[in-house]
């Protein structure tokens, strides 16, 4: 990553004069320190680490990436309306943060009912099992017994609802709403850039690429899962799953803004690299740019632990700029409530279980 960064070209979101949004560089007093912290977030150097009342590392990250096509209503033809367009995209994508898809419908009405309204019944299950089962028998995997699959989580529908969700999720295309699922997928790990930059180029040849930088805490594993141990959980089940070439873990409802860092733009003509990053991590730096790198040492700490303070004042008119009619809020325990843009988050959403 440190290469990465050093080949890398630091970039903000700023309010101009005329009151319209440009990307500029980064101060360049910040440059080396912003660099550092970065480095030290994806390689969980100088993080001490907690531990709670159940013995799980409190402090410690998964730093990952997940290439993305954001949509701007201009071409890059050098007259400043790309350049306008990107700088009032990333603005309010760092207020809103990367939804599931879900979340483009307004959920209260046209999401996917058993998990928005948390109520999975025996044949909520049995429509999954079926789909998960036609394609493990496509690759001569097995398939998976309902008794057996509800042994396993000691008839627990939610759990096993969303252990069958987690893996049509993880199947893809094939899987008919998948365009209204309430996940978002990402890389992670040493190769988690380049498998990232492999999903934003796909097969399309586009002038840019997207790559956001998120991370998630260890900890927060209700709301996350590793596609690897998802694997696992299937060999208990006497099946094989997919191999896990994207090194990919799959997010519950999106990227919260207050776990993105910032956002890789690559020219994909020239291979040059900007990264932008969240405006509300560079005011850290900013407010504290008179204090020695010392005095710093304890902001890795601090993110790590509690996130960016973002100001969501205008998610709202954000969020709805970016396409979404629903959003989740989450809750100070963990938990997250969804509800349609204007309304109250009342709908309860479950959780991801321990799987294995």
């Amino acid at each position: 990553m440190d290469k990465l960064l050093l080949q890398t070209s630091l970039k903000v979101v700023t309010m101009g004069f005329d009151d319209e949004f440009r990307i500029e560089n980064v101060d360049s007093i910040l440059v080396t320190r912003i660099r550092r912290f970065l480095n030290r977030i994806h390689n969980q150097k100088a993080i001490k680490i907690n531990y709670s009342d159940d013995g799980k590392q409190e402090n410690t990250v998964i730093s990952f990436f997940r290439g993305f096509s954001p949509s701007f209503d201009y071409e890059d033809t050098g007259d400043g309306n790309f350049e306008r367009a990107k700088a009032d995209y990333f603005q309010k994508l760092f207020v809103v943060g990367e939804k599931g898809p879900a979340y483009r419908e307004n959920i209260t009405y046209e999401g996917i009912g058993p998990y928005f309204k948390n109520n999975p019944n025996i044949k909520d299950l049995n429509e999954l099992l079926l789909f998960v089962n036609t394609r493990l028998e496509r690759n001569n995997f097995g398939s998976i017994e309902m008794s057996e699959l509800l042994s396993s989580i000691k008839n627990d529908l939610v759990c096993g609802y969303m252990f069958l969700l987690n893996l049509c999720h993880n199947i893809g295309g094939a899987w008919e709403d998948k365009a209204r699922s309430p996940f978002v997928s990402g890389a992670y790990g040493e190769d988690g850039f380049k498998k990232a930059l492999q999903f934003a180029r796909g097969r399309q040849e586009r002038k840019y690429s997207y790559i956001i930088w998120g991370f998630i805490r260890k900890n927060d594993d209700e709301n996350y899962v590793i596609v690897k141990e998802l694997a696992k959980r299937m060999g208990t089940l006497e099946v094989q799953w997919y191999e896990d070439i994207h090194s990919e873990i799959i997010i519950k409802d999106g990227i919260f803004p207050h776990n993105i860092l910032g956002v890789f733009v690559i020219d994909n003509e020239t291979n040059s690299k900007e990264f932008i990053i969240n405006p509300f991590l560079y005011q850290l730096f900013h407010v504290n740019k008179s204090k020695s790198k010392y005095q710093l040492s304890g902001l890795t700490e601090y993110v790590c632990q509690n996130g960016l303070p973002i100001d969501q004042n205008d998610f709202e008119i954000c969020a709805s700029s970016l396409g979404y009619q629903s959003y989740g809020y989450r809750l100070r325990d963990g938990y997250i409530r969804a509800g349609a843009l204007g309304d109250e988050p009342n709908q309860n959403l479950p959780r991801n279980y321990d799987f294995l």
